[in-house]
């Protein structure tokens, strides 16, 4: 038995699923407290640089290296920005985890340019005014690029 659905059912039924397509692709971002945590990791190794320590600086390194890789393996899919909702894998630019790496390692020599320049200045505590150039380029940076990547994932399923 079938029924005959009417043009107007018919265009309601397919907006209705681009809504929700659309619902599922908003979700594809980083965490917030991911985006925090790294801004505020990132200051932290600043001050450590800053303390002239080779111990400590090199300590503090290795902590952010070692945790940062272990949550960058779950949180750099996009597939988790909460706990609420998982996205298919198959919706996700598999190249959204190479985007994101390079974009914080392209961070890294970034901070290290603003520090020198900074130093050259005369200004003390370069490295820490230094990273927390790099802590606001990751928490204005990070959703805009997020937001980019949506809007191309947006347009090649459409």
């Amino acid at each position: 038995m079938t029924k005959d659905i009417s043009e107007a059912d018919a265009r309601l039924a397919l907006r209705s699923i681009e809504d929700q397509r659309r619902q599922v692709i908003a979700e594809i971002d980083l965490p917030r407290w991911y985006l925090w945590g790294v801004a505020v990791a990132w200051i932290l190794l600043g001050i450590a640089s800053d303390s002239g320590n080779a111990w400590i600086t090199g300590g503090a390194t290795l902590l952010f290296g070692a945790a940062h890789a272990t949550v960058a393996q779950r949180v750099f899919s996009g597939r988790h920005k909460s706990n609420q909702l998982s996205v298919r894998a198959g919706l996700v630019n598999r190249r959204l985890p190479v985007v994101l790496f390079a974009w914080l390692i392209g961070l890294g020599p970034a901070t290290v340019a603003i520090g020198f320049a900074v130093n050259a200045d005369g200004a003390e505590h370069a490295s820490t005014i230094a990273s927390c150039f790099a802590a606001v380029a990751i928490l204005c940076g990070g959703p805009t690029l997020m937001a980019s990547l949506r809007n191309r994932i947006m347009r090649a399923t459409a």
